[in-house]
């Protein structure tokens, strides 16, 4: 027994696994949290942790309207009676998430169909292949519902990809849901379709009222225009574009592969956030993107909410070593990553891994509007 630990401890020294990832998770809102992003696996913060973190960018004031959707997908949108696929093609969600989720789209009008391997103690990766190529395929499904995030999406696109590429654009159906699905994002707008970047199980359990609304009525086509007031950050300007990106540290993976959007030769608003990634890690994964030319051909940028972060006084790279001390991410990112780009920079939209998640209407055309006091994020615009 004295070995087992033993090996465990070197494991979590290798790859930075903190002692509490093996614990079970607390609560539906933290295993959303959850993200596991390439370099370190991200579990719920110990309450010592949560005192000397600090979140950026929440509770921006933000307008709502809406407006029917004008697009070329308006057979992809819901009605009452549609059938929905509930999976997990990432995380294994709680059996309570999985009963939150179905019993919420039900309250809806929704059929929600459960998925053979949604709530397995034990599956594989054949078994949540099984699953999404089940929702894809079946002609009865409308749309497919993730009940969580976590880790182990790009692996599963990966198998898609692979094994058959045109079930993506032929099934012509939502995926619905965030954080690592950001990989299934990518993919969907590679394909031409769209997809709905949102709050999954948590949706029905600790989303605000004004959240919910947003994203039931986003399923059915009804879209929002988000005016949203400026904070110190920002850069003036307009720009349009397919909307990419989602979580920062999955989109990493996504670069350079057959789904990643934004190798795609078309103008496109790069969206991200994060969950619990220190000033260094954001850096890094900024930085590929960099390297990429991800930022450099994005036709503007928007950040949502960066969450239960480590302090940046006492992170490794915090700045001190580049001029002076990072202020926020915001601060960051102006002053390292869009120095030179002439395009709009908007900071604190309100999605991500918080108590408040818009949803966003992933690739579709989307057009960025920051001026001196506001931002605004529109769909349906044709002119």
């Amino acid at each position: 027994m004295k070995k087992i630990v033993s090996v465990i401890c070197m494991l979590s020294l290798l790859f930075g696994i903190k002692a509490n990832a093996l614990a079970e998770p607390r609560t539906l809102k933290e295993t959303e949290k959850n993200v596991v992003s390439v370099q370190q696996l991200k579990q719920p913060l110990s309450q010592d942790t949560k005192e000397e973190s600090y979140s950026e960018g929440v509770n921006t004031p933000c307008k709502v309207r809406f407006a029917p959707y004008n697009g070329p997908h308006r057979d992809m949108f819901l009605a009452e009676g549609d059938r929905i696929a509930v999976i997990s093609p990432s995380g294994l969600p709680s059996r309570e998430q999985v009963d939150a989720t179905v019993k919420g789209l039900r309250s809806w009008g929704y059929v929600p169909v459960e998925g053979k391997h949604v709530c397995d103690e034990v599956r594989s990766k054949e078994d949540c292949m099984e699953d999404l190529r089940w929702a894809l395929e079946d002609p009865s499904i409308k749309a497919v519902f993730c009940v969580r995030g976590g880790y182990g999406a790009s692996e599963i696109m990966d198998e898609l990809a692979q094994r058959a590429p045109e079930m993506i654009p032929s099934c012509r159906k939502l995926i619905i849901g965030y954080s690592d699905i950001t990989v299934f994002h990518s993919a969907w707008t590679c394909a031409g379709l769209p997809s709905v970047h949102c709050s999954m199980s948590a949706t029905f359990t600790d989303l605000p009222k004004r959240n919910v609304n947003a994203e039931r009525r986003m399923l059915k086509g009804i879209l929002p225009v988000y005016i949203c007031k400026n904070g110190p950050r920002y850069r003036e300007g307009e720009a349009e574009g397919i909307l990419v990106g989602g979580n920062l540290s999955t989109y990493t993976s996504v670069l350079h592969t057959s789904y990643d959007a934004a190798a795609r030769q078309i103008p496109y608003i790069l969206f991200i956030e994060d969950v619990s990634e220190d000033l260094q890690h954001v850096h890094r994964y900024l930085t590929l993107l960099k390297h990429y030319g991800v930022l450099e051909r994005a036709s503007g940028i928007i950040c949502g909410e960066w969450t239960d972060m480590p302090g940046i006084e006492g992170s490794d790279f915090n700045g001190s070593s580049r001029g002076g001390i990072y202020k926020s991410v915001a601060d960051m990112i102006v002053r390292e990553f869009t120095q030179g780009l002439d395009i709009p920079v908007a900071f604190g939209f309100p999605a991500g891994h918080g108590d408040i998640n818009y949803p966003l209407l992933m690739g579709e055309r989307v057009r960025l509007t920051v001026d001196k006091k506001e931002f605004r994020i529109e769909w349906n615009r044709r002119d």
